[in-house]
């Protein structure tokens, strides 16, 4: 039903264009008709006109010449049953018309009497229209015939009407065209608009189920915890190496909840920020020494240019970063090199984290930063989503950017303080 809705302005734009075409080409239809029988009738009227004051035997070069300019003729002769040519308004009669320029058959029709008009001939791109008047003799015979030519000043009036007719079509195909591309955006925007709409719906379900599932969880963490750690008090010096190994195991692993707990609250709720200055270079070195003790066969790139300072929380953008160059480890295999780049810009500071992995899968890329999304079978799918959250209480983005090459590239931009920016 919603992508039905979407393609409703489409096809309102397509119709709109079929609708156009069809007006302009009745409308040209129309009009050529009606001037083919305007000239039809302009001509017709001055070869009539023509043949009642002309007769076998008064046809003169200068009678046609006069009736060629009176009527913007380019042609006006007088040919016998032979085709000879007995007057010409051009001059140069006495000779045998040509073939290419008379056509026999309507001489013949009109020695008969009938009055013709047709587009006989072209030059080049102009059309001349012909039309033969039968002169009739005293007894009423037509013995010769008048022919009279029109070609540019007739023809002209066709061609601005077919012009005319393709500069309408251009302009329905225009029209039409920004009527799609209107109704494009606006779908485009109306698919935004319930995409950001469900997820603020998505994003409000998941704060409340992961406030209470926090909580409900928080408490029995505390009671494994302490339950572990007085049993490891009390038996001090008489459990076995196994047995200790197997509560550190049992504490490291509700340290782990107690940390997604940590990371849920966080989601469901906007806790105060501890902002201050910020010392980018230091933050950056605390961040990959922390990842690289904890992949030993890891090595962080760090950029060893000056930074300026930001204003934030430290501890949170530290949760960021080590965030992602985890990921970027695992996504190595625990081993290799995560460079870490930046870049200062006129407003902002631009952080980005690159790896050397197969990349995020193209499926889950739209949908990476949303909560229990994730690229790795054994993730969680709250590391980015959190991320993401404190980077945009920061007053900054963070994205995945475009393939480039091998393995993926997280940009993380945080605003400049104006005083950093000034001296920048």
């Amino acid at each position: 039903m919603r992508g039905a809705r979407a393609r409703v302005p489409l096809v309102a734009a397509a119709l709109g264009l079929v609708g156009a075409l069809a007006s302009t080409l009745l409308l040209f239809h129309a009009a050529t008709g009606a001037l083919e029988r305007t000239l039809e009738a302009r001509l017709r009227g001055a070869g009539e006109a023509a043949a009642l004051l002309l007769s076998p035997t008064r046809t003169d070069d200068a009678t046609l010449a006069a009736l060629l300019h009176a009527n913007a003729l380019d042609g006006a002769f007088v040919l016998d049953r032979e085709l000879t040519v007995l007057a010409d308004a051009h001059g140069g009669s006495g000779r045998r018309a040509g073939l290419l320029r008379v056509d026999p058959a309507l001489v013949e029709r009109a020695l008969a009497g009938e009055v013709t008009v047709a587009s006989s001939w072209e030059v080049g791109e102009l059309e001349v229209a012909t039309a033969y008047f039968p002169l009739r003799g005293e007894a009423g015979a037509a013995h010769t015939v008048l022919a009279l030519e029109a070609g540019k000043a007739f023809v002209q009036a066709r061609r601005d009407v077919r012009r005319a007719a393709w500069t309408g079509v251009a302009l329905a195909v225009l029209g039409a065209g920004a009527l799609a591309v209107a109704a494009a955006r606006f779908a485009r925007a109306e698919h935004q608009r319930r995409e950001t709409a469900a997820r603020a719906a998505r994003g409000e379900a998941l704060a409340r189920m992961a406030a209470m599932a926090a909580h409900e969880i928080r408490n029995p963490l505390g009671v494994i915890r302490g339950t572990v750690e007085l049993m490891r008090e009390r038996r001090a010096g008489q459990l076995s190496a196994r047995d200790e190994e197997a509560l550190s195991d049992v504490l490291s692993e509700v340290e782990r909840l107690r940390g997604l707990t940590e990371d849920l609250l966080v989601l469901s709720s906007d806790r105060p920020l501890a902002t201050g200055r910020v010392d980018v270079r230091v933050l950056l070195t605390e961040a990959a020494r922390a990842l690289e003790v904890a992949f030993p066969s890891v090595r962080v790139r760090v950029p060893a240019e000056e930074l300026p300072a930001l204003e934030g929380d430290a501890g949170r953008l530290r949760q960021v970063l080590l965030n992602l160059m985890t990921n970027a480890a695992q996504a190595q295999g625990g081993a290799g090199e995560v460079e870490l780049r930046a870049q200062v810009r006129p407003s902002t500071l631009a952080l980005k984290v690159c790896d050397r992995g197969p990349g995020v899968p193209e499926e889950v890329r739209a949908r990476l930063f949303e909560p229990f999304v994730s690229g790795r079978s054994d993730g969680n799918g709250l590391g980015l989503a959190l991320s993401r959250r404190l980077v945009e209480r920061h007053g900054g983005t963070l994205r995945l950017l475009p393939g480039e090459g091998a393995g993926a590239v997280f940009e993380l931009t945080l605003p400049l303080p104006a005083r950093a920016r000034a001296e920048e």
